[in-house]
Order: structure tokens, then C-alpha cells, then sequence
């Protein structure tokens, strides 16, 4: 493994956008471990990042330094999130009536022993059977195609020890909706699947004049023509099938074809949305989407329930080339310091690449894994340039520093 001598030069003038969130030393801590974070091999444990520091990289510090700057370090990893939230929002320029969708899901991280806040014993529906380990409540900024991780909150089970329980729709609303910001004349949909479903979260995110996208059970009553009420699937059993619509939408560079039928009802303690069902022919699936927002299309709604996928994606390329689950930290709050740290290293590597993007050859789109490869390789050939300049040796014309140069690096 090559040590790194300095933060990568993607993620600098990003990292600087933070500097008046955190003291002197603690911004220096976590710029550092921001660069470690996007360059590291091993797993993203405070020590494997200290390792991954040069000794000769200037500021580097002590191992218990890092911990105490995820402990105890006077810095609010909420106002990071708002911060890198900010910063997607303008370079994405968005314009009044533009959307941008807030996805909701929750997540596991499977850990051993009792030593870490929050483990326990959790039925993971991924895999069909109970694991022990920590759960969070987790969340997706997504809009124009592109998207970045907001915000991961542990959720602690109910027993004697939390004297504080929130569930995780509680969790959901106050640390993460309700806290966002967005610009005025933006419309924001929050977007989740129907286990989070809740009358009381829909009225509360309406209140709030954002929208709602998202599927409901099939035993879901809703109301038509204020005197009759129907299960949503009752409901689908009445229609036919010529009624159903040919819906063709683009999903991750890929055509999909719906047969949809929309329809205006009520539903209990919520009020007027558009309920769209929609049957697969090949297997007979039905699936039923709600949207608080009437105005939109059969479409627009499938589209953006659609999207709610790239959380998924978030899950699984932040864990695999950022560490999101990596920690080996014990107190709730030291771990969503690290995961929103995880989350920022994203977000500056995609904004870095927008600015900086590789020439087009017809190749797919880049994923996360992809720019973190780049990343990698402009730190590489950073630390080679320090070795040639601290031994006052001339570039050379040909080389390994030419063939770095060749394939995009800074030097």
C-alpha cells in the first residue's frame, strides 16, 4: 500500500467549503481523514486511516487525536450534511418548479459483540432472516439523474436502556426531513416504499409543503366519490384490463414498460392523492403508488418511484469503496460523525468529476467505484511527485510520471 502525503486533489477546494464548521485542528482532522477515506484499501477503521498517512505528511497526527475528533471534537455532523447538501443543490442549478426527491430507507450493518451503541438482534428482509448488528435510518438527495447519501441515524431498539425511544418513521421526520433545506420555488418529494407508509408522516411532510411519492399495500383503503371506500387491490379487481396504459419510462439507462391505470381518491386522515396501479404482464404482479401531488403524470409518479433505487445504490458502493460500515466505533453519535464523513467524501468526488469530466468514448456511465479508482490514482501519482521533489530530481520527460500524466492526472 502507498502512503499518502497529502489530501487528494479532488476533494481540496470541496473540503474547503467546510472550514468555518470546525476549529483550526479539527478541520485539519478532517480534511485528513476525508482524503484517507477516498484512498484507503484496507477497511476504514481510524487506525487502517492513520496507516494509510504518510509519517512524513504534514499534520499528520496521533491515532487518539482522529478518535477524539469523532468523540468528543466540538463540530455538528448535521450542519455537514446541510453544508454538502448546499453544494449539490448549486452545482445541479436548479430552477423554480425543478424537483429534487429526498428517498428514505433504512439500512443493517452486521457487528459482533455487545460493545457497540445501539447492536442487537433485527430481522433483515434483504436476506430473510435475523442478524445482529446496528440499524440505520438512511437517506438519498437525488435529482437531475444524479444523486448523493444525506444522512445515516442509528436506530435504537425500545427496551430499558432507551429511555428516549423514537421509531424509525420518528427518526425519518425529525432528524432528517423536517432539518432539510432547499431553495425557495424547488419542489421537494419525499420518496420511500410502503413499509414506511403513515398517515401521520404524509401530513407532517405536508405540512412542511413538501410531497409525497410512494407504494402502499395492497390492503390500503381508499376513498372514491366520498361515500365509497375500497382495499386498493379490490379496487384493481374492478378494472379492465384495457384500461390499463402502456407506460414506457427510462430506468438507470434502461427502457421499462408499466401497464398503468390512475385514478383520484381520498385517503383517511390525508386527503386527495393520485393512486396508480400497475400490473406486470409477465408475472401478474400488481404494485399501487400514491403521489400528494394530483398534477403529476402516471409517469412522472412511476419515474420518481423509481429513483427510489438509487438509495440502494448508496447502500452498496459506499460500503464497498468508502467504508460506510467499516467503523469500529462504539458511541452513536462517533459513528454518524464517521458515516456523514463517508457521505461527504461521495459528494465531493461527484461534484469533482462533474467539473472534470473524461472524455466521452461511448463507455457506460461511471459509477462511484469508478471515480474513487480515479481518485486513487491522483493521490498515487501525488505521492510519486513528492518522492522525485524531495530528492530534487528532475521530472522526466518519459517514465512513470509521463504515463500518470497520459491517463488525466494533475502532476
Amino acid at each position: 500500500m502507498i502512503k499518502i502525503v497529502k489530501t487528494p486533489l479532488q476533494l481540496e477546494q470541496f473540503l474547503n467549503e467546510f472550514r468555518d464548521l470546525f476549529t483550526i485542528p479539527s478541520y485539519g482532522s478532517f480534511s485528513d481523514l476525508c482524503g484517507e477515506l477516498s484512498v484507503g484499501d484496507k477497511s476504514k477503521t481510524v487506525s487502517n486511516l492513520c496507516d494509510t498517512m504518510a509519517e512524513c505528511r504534514e499534520g499528520k497526527k496521533a491515532r487518539s487525536s482522529y478518535n477524539w475528533f469523532f468523540s468528543d471534537a466540538n463540530w455538528d455532523e448535521n450542519e455537514v450534511a446541510q453544508r454538502k447538501a448546499d453544494l449539490f443543490i448549486d452545482k445541479i442549478c436548479l430552477k423554480d418548479n425543478d424537483k429534487i426527491l429526498l428517498i428514505i430507507d433504512d439500512t443493517y450493518n452486521e457487528k459482533e459483540g455487545t460493545q457497540t451503541e445501539g447492536v442487537g438482534k433485527f430481522y433483515d428482509h434483504s436476506k430473510e432472516t435475523y442478524i445482529w448488528g446496528n440499524n440505520f435510518v438512511t437517506s438519498v438527495i437525488q435529482s437531475k439523474g444524479l444523486f448523493i447519501p444525506h444522512k445515516a441515524k442509528m436506530y435504537l431498539k425500545n427496551d430499558d436502556k432507551n429511555e428516549n425511544f423514537r421509531t424509525k418513521i420518528d427518526i425519518a421526520f425529525e432528524d432528517i426531513i423536517k432539518p432539510l433545506k432547499i431553495p425557495r420555488g424547488v419542489n421537494l418529494y419525499i420518496v420511500f416504499d410502503s413499509w414506511w407508509f403513515s398517515s401521520d408522516l404524509i401530513k407532517k411532510c405536508l405540512k412542511l409543503g413538501h410531497n409525497i411519492v410512494c407504494q402502499i399495500k395492497s390492503d390500503k383503503k381508499v376513498g372514491i366519490n366520498k361515500d365509497m371506500h375500497f382495499q386498493v387491490r379490490e379496487l384493481a379487481g374492478q378494472i379492465e384490463e384495457k384500461y390499463f396504459i402502456k407506460t414506457k419510462i427510462n430506468v438507470r439507462g434502461k427502457k421499462k414498460i408499466y401497464y398503468a391505470f390512475e385514478k383520484g381518491v381520498t385517503l383517511d386522515k390525508i386527503g386527495d392523492v393520485k393512486l396508480v396501479i400497475s400490473k406486470r404482464k409477465k408475472d401478474g404482479t400488481t404494485k399501487y403508488f400514491i403521489s400528494t401531488d394530483i398534477s403529476r403524470s402516471t409517469k412522472e409518479i412511476l419515474s420518481i418511484y423509481e429513483d427510489r433505487w438509487d438509495i440502494e445504490t448508496a447502500h452498496r458502493e459506499a460500503n464497498q469503496k468508502l467504508g460506510f460500515k467499516d467503523y469500529q466505533l462504539r458511541e452513536k453519535h462517533s459513528i454518524e460523525r464517521f458515516i456523514q464523513l463517508v457521505f461527504s467524501v461521495w459528494t465531493a468526488i461527484l461534484l469533482w468529476e462533474l467539473e472534470n469530466p473524461i472524455l466521452k468514448d461511448g463507455s457506460n456511465k461511471r459509477t462511484m467505484g469508478d471515480m474513487v479508482d480515479r481518485v486513487k490514482m491522483q493521490a498515487t501519482g501525488e505521492t510519486f511527485k513528492y518522492i522525485i521533489t524531495y530528492f530534487n530530481l528532475p521530472v522526466p520527460d518519459r517514465g512513470l510520471l509521463h504515463l500518470l500524466k497520459n491517463v488525466g492526472m494533475e502532476i
